[in-house]
């Protein structure tokens, strides 16, 4: 099984060490975001299992031509099978419990702050049911699950015109309704596992980009883009508190821009060589099984 090996550690080169840089400097990603998502979902998933993969085949790599033959003869392993076998268990244990770690931590925080938030907040008939807290800073953001919140301050009341408000809340409110938060939470468990990746945090940082153009996109189709645009500026870099989604971020003036200059979406070409290369690299692990059969 050593070209197994050697196929799938070429491939998880390409995936952790080449394709994160290249995909985050390359422009179309803003002019199809929900592309360069399915692309970044397809690389963050193919990396997790190109790692246990490769880590199993090196494992019985000694015992056989094939993966089927190797567990026949898992009896007679030796210490180093072993010790790569255990190590792939243990790659599979650790991204399994720290996604489920993440998930409940998110889950307990979005659970204090709503509390919290209807706890101190005015309701505003007005604004399509938002909740307002009694605060100078000016913030919006959203609190997804079953019980979602959309969350102004005072701050951005007396900041923002009612249409901008408005734009923001149809921007809070595409988050809720896409559940972007869901499209996060498995990259922020690839970053507690590896948090020392580059390419793990630069996923993490272009799909928190990409989830903000998407939320812009959707609120952009029912209100004036320049509205949106202009309440990121005003706003500007004010966070969220944990588990939440806000407007605000560190890319306020890319966002701001593209709002004001529309993006001409990818043509049918270009699109289809990114979903046939997000194919490509999703079934990229199978090559453990695929290559011992060609061979």
């Amino acid at each position: 099984m050593v070209a197994s090996a050697a196929a799938l550690a070429l491939a998880l080169l390409f995936v952790a060490v080449v394709l994160p840089p290249v995909l985050a400097r390359a422009a179309w990603p803003g002019r199809s975001p929900v592309l360069a998502l399915v692309l970044w979902q397809a690389a963050g998933l193919a990396g997790g299992l190109l790692t246990l993969s490769l880590l199993g085949t090196l494992a019985l790599a000694p015992l056989g031509r094939t993966p089927a033959d190797g567990l026949r003869h898992l009896g007679c392993a030796d210490a180093l099978t072993w010790v790569a076998g255990l190590a792939g268990l243990a790659m599979l244990l650790r991204l399994v419990t720290v996604l489920a770690s993440s998930t409940w931590v998110t889950v307990r925080a979005r659970r204090s702050n709503r509390v919290l938030v209807d706890l101190v907040s005015q309701r505003n008939l007005l604004l399509e049911g938002a909740s307002v807290l009694d605060h100078e800073v000016p913030i919006a953001y959203c609190l997804p699950g079953l019980r979602p919140r959309l969350v102004l301050s005072r701050g951005a009341l007396s900041l923002l015109s009612y249409d901008e408000l408005r734009a923001v809340l149809a921007h809070e409110r595409a988050h809720l309704v896409q559940r972007h938060d869901l499209v996060v939470l498995p990259f922020v468990a690839l970053g507690a596992t590896f948090p020392a990746l580059r390419a793990v945090s630069t996923a993490q940082a272009e799909v928190a980009l990409l989830v903000e153009l998407l939320a812009d996109d959707r609120a952009a189709r029912h209100h004036d883009p320049a509205l949106l645009a202009r309440a990121l500026w005003k706003i500007g870099g004010s966070g969220a508190p944990a588990g939440a989604l806000g407007l605000a971020g560190e890319d306020v003036l890319v966002r701001a821009r593209r709002l004001l200059h529309r993006p001409v979406p990818l043509t049918r070409g270009p699109a289809t060589a990114v979903l046939a290369l997000a194919l490509v690299v999703a079934a990229s692990p199978l090559l453990g099984v695929v290559v011992p059969a060609l061979v």
